[in-house]
């Protein structure tokens, strides 16, 4: 993946929330008025073409793929652009304010306040775990928290409109992993919008993340997972972390980098705070070494409590004095921050809204009874990626890339003088290979900048270099042949010793005998798919586990509760002929087949959790009109000029 700047956006112009607030509602009633009107005229073009259908997407059930109605941030403290949902802005606000005039009294005043409640007045970064404040009107109880003066105005955007392709039913049926449109069936006036995943004929099963089929009429046969192509494994893919925003305002409170070199002698960071962020370079000059070695990330994330004493280091300057105002010891300071296991953190669900600020303060405090508790992550999601972009100096030695999940790690070693990639397993608790191997040519075999990304998802392994998979004949494996305990065992693991950090450290990049400089290294995730259904799980839609008296962070941070992972569920959906099962990408907060019979579901409930195939409108073709920002460079800001780089074909 090409490398890029985020792009920052100017300050709003109003100093008074009111006036700020105000301006932005008129230009956006104008700007939207205006990309109606460009709109028409382009699909009037599309539809000479051939026969498609527009479609605005009303929630953020398929974020981050597909967005509904958002905000759009740059994070102030470290550069990256992320989306947070708006969706409680959106139209069921609009018609409780339609309701205002004809209330009165105390019923009105309390509708007032509900709709107030609704506001988003804060996202969280993904990167950098930082509570981006949306607007100045922030509740009173938050103010001393914030600085009003660094603040812009965040408006929120009508969803990704998108293009759907009808014609191409007529001559053939939708595959698995499509993203199609069609009428929800308890509601035959409304579209939706989903990822289809269950197919005629096959019972499908949710388990551990993944999705898994047998044949309907075979019940004694054994469900084999379903893999994702590369392309779509690829394109559904969601960032951890990313080196390019590595926030200087924490770094300058001695917070870690996520990446550290395992031992003194083998790699050398090179780490740079600037006005915003961190730029590291990772190198290695070692001629001939016996052994490889490596760097490793792990996932330490701030939480609010830190970002408090990042924010006064940043004001006061010394790091000593603000730890001891607050009655902390350097020794507290940096055993407050044990690493963590992945989990499924969106920040498109990562939102505050007024209500919930005014109850808890400046902070996301998850619930498990609550409708956003799912907002911080609630599931340990060990099918990753890991990204990098290297400049071997000269054509010799080894480059390695680990992934692992379970203490097992999954390896692909490429020798930089002819090229030839080994994907292997070793088992962490033995140091041991199993019996499996994959390998292909990578095309590395000179000196060069390139990009590299491997992936552990859906047990396989894929590689691309500079975009392109690699062909490593059959990398996929079977957790229930090769391992102890086969899939049902695959649980956390670090050695007793932490010699073996295991899932605590992830992902590592390794380098033996090699010169090269990896300039920037990023961590990405697989979507965990939640096994919920109703009504069986109608107490604990947001995770698969058993509830727990362990916190979220606890339960991926401690070892000693990583049993509990055991507990998680499997559920199992039938799919009869002429019926189809789809899912959102957002797991934690989509009403999909999985819950269509749920009360609160717009609409009549329909008849099961399926998707009668004469539903079908088409398949999604391309988001053709995001929404607009910016201009022709130079000339003042057009509120209706498309944002030609956010216009994307739907994978």
């Amino acid at each position: 993946m090409a490398k890029t700047k985020q792009p920052r956006r100017e300050r709003a112009e109003d100093e008074t929330p009111g006036k700020a607030d105000a301006a932005a509602s008129n230009f956006q009633v104008f700007r939207e008025t205006l990309e109606s009107i460009v709109v028409a005229f382009v699909l009037a073009f599309l539809f000479r073409t051939f026969e498609a259908e527009a479609f605005v997407i009303p929630t953020g059930s398929m974020s981050p793929s597909l967005l509904g109605q958002h905000k759009d941030v740059n994070c102030p403290q470290c550069g990256y652009r992320f989306r947070t949902t708006a969706s409680s802005e959106g139209e069921d606000r609009d018609r409780l304010i339609a309701e205002l005039p004809n209330v009165r009294g105390m019923r009105a005043e309390q509708l007032k306040a509900h709709i107030a409640s609704l506001d988003v007045v804060g996202g969280m970064c993904p990167m950098c775990r930082n509570l981006v404040p949306m607007r100045r009107d922030l509740p009173a109880n938050v103010l001393d928290e914030v600085n009003l003066d660094d603040v812009e105005y965040q408006p929120s955007y009508p969803g990704d409109r998108i293009l759907v392709n009808k014609y191409g039913l007529d001559f053939g049926e939708p595959q698995r992993w499509d993203v199609i449109v069609f009428k929800f069936p308890g509601d035959g006036n409304m579209n939706y919008i989903k990822r289809l995943v269950g197919l005629p004929g096959e019972m499908l099963r949710v388990y551990q993340g993944d999705l898994f089929t047998r044949p309907l009429d075979e019940p004694a046969a054994s469900p084999k997972i379903q893999r994702k192509p590369a392309d779509k494994a690829a394109a559904m893919l969601q960032p951890v972390h990313d080196t390019d925003y590595e926030s200087a305002t924490l770094y300058a409170a001695d917070w870690p980098l996520r990446w550290a070199a395992t031992t003194s002698d083998g790699w050398t960071i090179e780490a740079k705070p600037g006005p915003q962020t961190v730029q590291q370079r990772f190198s290695i000059d070692q001629p001939q070494a016996a052994e490889t070695h490596w760097l490793r990330y792990r996932h330490i994330v701030p939480e609010e409590d830190h970002w408090r004493v990042a924010r006064a280091v940043a004001n006061e300057g010394s790091l000593d004095a603000v730890l001891q105002r607050l009655g902390l010891t350097p020794e507290d300071w940096q055993q407050s921050r044990p690493p963590q296991l992945i989990a499924d953190f969106n920040p498109y669900n990562a939102r505050l809204c007024r209500g919930y600020a005014e109850r808890d303060g400046w902070e996301i405090v998850p619930h498990p009874t609550l409708p956003n508790a799912g907002s911080l992550g609630t599931q340990w999601t060990p099918d990753l990626a890991v990204e990098c972009d290297v400049d071997v100096e000269e054509a010799r030695g080894e480059l390695a890339l680990d992934l692992v999940e379970a203490g097992y790690h999954f390896r692909a070693t490429i020798n930089l003088g002819d090229g030839r990639v080994e994907l292997t397993v070793v088992d962490g608790r033995t140091g041991k290979p199993l019996p499996w191997k994959a390998s292909g040519q990578s095309g590395i075999d000179s000196a060069g900048s390139y990009n590299l990304r491997f992936a552990n998802v859906d047990d396989q392994l894929l590689l691309w270099v500079d975009g392109e998979v690699v062909d490593c004949g059959d990398a996929t494996y079977d957790p229930d042949t090769l391992f102890d305990g086969g899939r049902a065992a695959m649980l956390p693991w670090r050695s007793a010793t932490g010699e073996d950090e295991g899932d605590l450290a992830p992902v590592g990049v390794g380098a033996r005998g090699a010169k090269l400089t990896a300039t920037r290294l990023a961590v990405w995730r697989d979507i965990y798919y939640i096994a919920a259904k109703y009504p069986e799980d109608g107490r604990n839609l947001v995770a698969d586990y058993d509830f727990t008296t362990w916190s979220t962070s606890e339960l991926m941070s401690k070892p000693e509760a990583w049993q509990h992972f055991a507990t998680r569920r499997s559920r199992d959906f039938p799919v009869h002929e002429g019926q189809l099962f789809v899912m959102g990408d957002n797991s934690p907060e989509s009403k999909d087949s999985r819950l269509w019979m749920m009360p609160g579901v717009a609409g009549d409930r329909p008849g099961g959790p399926y998707l009668d195939r004469k539903l079908l409108i088409g398949k999604a073709v391309c988001v053709f009109w995001p929404h607009s920002w910016g201009g022709i460079p130079g000339l003042p800001k057009l509120p209706g000029w498309p944002n030609f780089k956010d216009m994307r074909l739907v994978r």
